[in-house]
């Protein structure tokens, strides 16, 4: 094994140890809703099995579990035209217009989109993965971002929109001070290296509290990697959407990715923190720990 790939295993066994295990209470079970229709690019993880439920699914599920909630996990958009307040929270990982689904697949309707937005703003939690920033995205120049008033009303409510990415590579994640989610505390070090595909992004909202930065100084950053030649910028955030918690996380391009006891611990903690089992500071931190995250690119 190589010690680069050692020190990586040994980082997610020492996480998965010194990550606080979650005790069922009574009042705190709850729903969620698992959504991960494609109509775009369709990544391995929402792949359905032989079963018919897609291996991101059923990680989703095993993590409700440990936290007490059930998990309805579906492709069908109609679910969105019907009433969503047994859901305390919603888990996206989307790629594409969710409103034009190919032959075969059934897309979110304008009242469903309209119904999703509402219920959040109302208090369900909202947590995307992923491509959910690759979903409902607002038209434009690619690398400029647009007015607040002109993006997508969901790109506004998750809080950044993908824009390209470059091969898989190995990355620093830089964690926010002082460390807000247990799975992040456990890792007892203000960075950590991880290898996935990793998402350039703009549209930021300002009022998003940042987790984790990507630090793209050491990425390869040129041909199909030029993505990465610009400032450190968001991978992972929570921040309010009215009532509602939404939060987001880079992480997750493929199954092996998802398999990481490191990147289920992060899943469970942004679930717990979205369905308020964990409290964090919301305060709005992107201009202070990622100043230049809306230059994209650094000529």
């Amino acid at each position: 094994m190589k010690r680069r790939d050692f020190l990586q295993t040994a980082l997610f066994a020492a996480t998965t140890v010194s990550v606080p295990s979650f005790v069922r209470s009574q009042g705190t079970t709850g729903k969620i809703l698992y959504f991960d229709l494609s109509t775009e690019w369709e990544h391995p993880p929402t792949v359905n099995e032989a079963d018919g439920t897609s291996f991101s699914a059923k990680i989703i599920k095993q993590l409700g579990e440990k936290l007490d909630l059930d998990v309805d996990a579906t492709k069908d958009g109609l679910v969105f035209d019907r009433d969503l307040s047994p859901y305390k929270a919603f888990v996206f990982y989307t790629c594409g217009d969710l409103g034009k689904a190919p032959a075969g697949k059934t897309g979110v309707s304008p009242t469903g989109l309209r119904n999703l937005l509402s219920t959040v703003r109302s208090g369900t939690g909202f947590l995307g993965i992923h491509s959910a920033t690759d979903t409902w995205k607002t038209a434009g120049e690619l690398l400029e971002n647009q007015p607040v008033d002109k993006r997508t009303e969901y790109i506004n409510m998750i809080g950044g929109q993908f824009i390209t990415h470059g091969e898989i590579q190995e990355a620093t994640l830089r964690i926010t001070e002082p460390a807000a989610l247990p799975s992040l505390k456990a890792i007892g070090a203000p960075t950590f290296r991880f290898t996935d595909e990793w998402y350039a992004m703009k549209n930021f909202n300002r009022d998003m509290h940042v987790l984790l930065v990507q630090e793209t100084q050491g990425m390869k950053n040129n041909g199909r990697n030029a993505c990465y030649d610009r400032p450190s910028y968001p991978s992972t955030w929570i921040r309010k959407e009215g009532k509602g918690r939404v939060a987001y996380t880079a992480f997750g391009h493929d199954n092996e990715r998802w398999k990481s006891p490191l990147v289920q611990s992060i899943f469970s903690d942004l679930l717990s923190c979205v369905t308020g089992k964990i409290d964090l500071d919301l305060t709005p931190n992107l201009d202070n720990v990622c100043p230049l995250a809306d230059r994209l690119r650094n000529n």
